[in-house]
């Protein structure tokens, strides 16, 4: 889905501002594409600042392209169990400690979604405990606890 850099990023505006652009600072909608600044290669008329698609998101200040920055994301959102940092730095071609910054930048934007339990919430029910007779001889049996 991402043979390079430009797709992902195509990719990324899309899902970033999917009714057309708009400020990553002031959210205003005077904005300007230009290819004057390769890095920041939108320009907003309101505010006068330059920005990208990485500006004030999980990417931001990050020098990693769009297509590995979507390819993390992938994997880390597909795998069942995660995926270690150096998983990621093989698959990626990043260095170690790359793939450890982004995985934890991607962690923590899924940490500030506070809507995910807003509906109905399913709970099953269990028990924890035992018997007493059933503990480590270490750990003592409770003088409170009844026995059979």
């Amino acid at each position: 889905m991402f043979p390079n850099d430009a797709t992902a990023e195509k990719w990324f505006v899309k899902q970033r501002w999917p009714d057309g652009l708009r400020c990553a600072y002031c959210d205003g909608d005077h904005v300007v594409a230009k290819d004057s600044h390769p890095r920041m290669p939108y320009r907003c008329h309101d505010c006068k600042k330059h920005y990208s698609v990485k500006t004030n998101s999980v990417m931001h200040a990050s020098k990693i392209g769009y297509q590995k920055w979507a390819i993390a994301m992938y994997l880390l959102t597909t795998n069942l169990k995660g995926v270690s940092s150096m998983k990621l730095h093989r698959d990626l071609d990043i260095t170690q400690k790359s793939a450890w910054h982004m995985i934890h930048r991607i962690r923590e934007s899924w940490a500030d979604q506070t809507d995910v339990f807003s509906g109905p919430l399913e709970v099953d029910e269990t028990y924890i405990g035992g018997s007493d007779r059933n503990r480590h001889e270490w750990k003592g049996v409770d003088p409170r606890a009844k026995h059979q």
